[in-house]
């Protein structure tokens, strides 16, 4: 045996020593605009490609965002449509800033009341920045207890080099609306306020929280959505200084200090534009925005993808993917006779396309069809793995011929 084969069995057998390596499975969020955006292009060592698409795996994401532009009703709707797919996965919402109710994740998430009560806890009094790691070890804990009962084939379609389905335990999701609001339970109760000290102080409980349920969340697939607000920055300097994160303006800041920006896996910034009016285009009231990664791990930073936001019922899955099409250019003709490219013969208009979507089965079938299809043509691969991939193609195109000739 040579010394890298003896290292190698000391140190990938001795797991409890030395750790081992995490499951690298994204999830889908059910916005296919967002799940590409942030996806990635994998190749297999055998050749074959796939797409990981979505949010990973027990990690930390931060949505940010001006006041108003979408970012709690974002959360809730990412994380509802990814926990519906696995039976035993539920939600937590931490609400310091009291801002939602029952009714409202109903109405944006479309859920029963028997699936909310089963599934969904709301909590908004006495819970401060120690509840969220209480819990995250809580949930760690008894998941741990129970997981070979709770891991299950993943829904993704990722597959082991073997060809079976990766098994993972079903995620749980706690999210914290906001980080600005977020307060540790001895400053909470304090009588005076102390200014930059408190604010200090709570920067600094703030990275104690992201570094200590950053282990536990990936071992028990807990996704933890924190939700923050782009203030306006105050120079005290003549020269502006230097934006806190890439695609922040210098005069905006985020507050809660420097661990949500540096310690979270995927960050998220939405910006509004448009206003959409009842009377006009969709007929809903809400606006366009610009969904940004910030920050990823799988996908580039600074890509964006326009979504469609309704204020009743939140973001809009298919309005937003008609918008990508439409950008893409394979949205044809105009105003009262709309049409898909490849599908010329189905017409609609803005206005009632969703109603035409549900009532005509060729018609959604080929938009999906069409749109993941240009999706997939955004995730740009590796030019690494395509040196590769170009290199296997020729060594099989050649063992082929030889085979020819025999």
């Amino acid at each position: 045996m040579d010394f890298i084969n003896e290292l190698n069995d000391i140190v990938r057998g001795d797991k409890k020593t030395y750790g081992e390596e995490g499951i690298h499975v994204m999830m889908r969020t059910g916005f296919d605009c967002f799940d590409y955006l942030n996806g990635e292009s994998v190749l297999r060592d055998n050749g074959k490609k796939y797409f990981n698409l979505g949010l990973d795996y027990g990690k930390l994401v931060t949505i940010i965002g001006k006041s108003g532009s979408g970012k709690t009703t974002f959360a809730l709707q990412l994380a509802t449509q990814m926990m519906q797919r696995y039976e035993e996965s539920s939600m937590f919402i931490f609400d310091f800033e009291q801002g939602t109710n029952k009714e409202r994740i109903r109405q944006i998430t479309g859920i029963s009341e028997d699936y909310y009560e089963k599934h969904i806890t709301l909590k908004q009094k006495n819970i401060y920045t120690n509840t969220i790691l209480k819990l995250v070890m809580q949930i760690k804990k008894l998941k741990m207890e129970h997981e070979e009962k709770l891991l299950v084939e993943n829904k993704e379609g990722i597959k082991d080099d073997d060809g079976n389905l990766v098994k993972i335990l079903p995620p749980t999701f706690i999210v914290v609306d906001s980080i600005a609001a977020m307060m540790p339970e001895d400053q909470a109760e304090e009588e005076e306020i102390k200014g930059q000290m408190t604010a200090t102080g709570i920067a600094k409980v703030n990275t104690q929280l992201f570094k200590r349920i950053a282990m536990p969340c990936s071992s028990a697939n807990i996704i933890v959505i924190f939700i923050n607000h782009i203030n306006a920055k105050i120079e005290t300097t003549i020269v502006p200084t230097q934006a806190q994160v890439n695609y922040l303006s210098q005069n905006e800041t985020l507050p809660g200090g420097n661990a949500p920006i540096y310690l979270t896996n995927t960050l998220i910034r939405i910006t509004t534009s448009t206003k959409l009016e009842e009377n006009k285009t969709y007929q809903i009231k809400g606006f366009e925005t610009k969904i940004t990664l910030v920050k990823s791990r799988s996908a580039e930073s600074g890509r964006s993808v326009n979504m469609i936001y309704n204020q009743k019922e939140g973001f809009d899955n298919e309005l937003s993917l008609l918008e990508y099409i439409k950008s893409c250019g394979k949205l044809k003709g105009a105003v009262t006779a709309f049409k898909l490219e490849g599908l010329e013969d189905h017409t609609f208009r803005l206005s009632n396309f969703k109603e035409k979507l549900s009532s005509d089965p060729e018609l959604k079938e080929h938009f999906f069809k069409l749109g993941r299809e240009l999706l997939e043509d955004s995730i740009r691969d590796s030019s690494k793995l395509k040196t590769i991939e170009v290199k296997e193609n020729e060594e099989e195109i050649i063992k082929n011929s030889e085979k020819g000739e025999e």
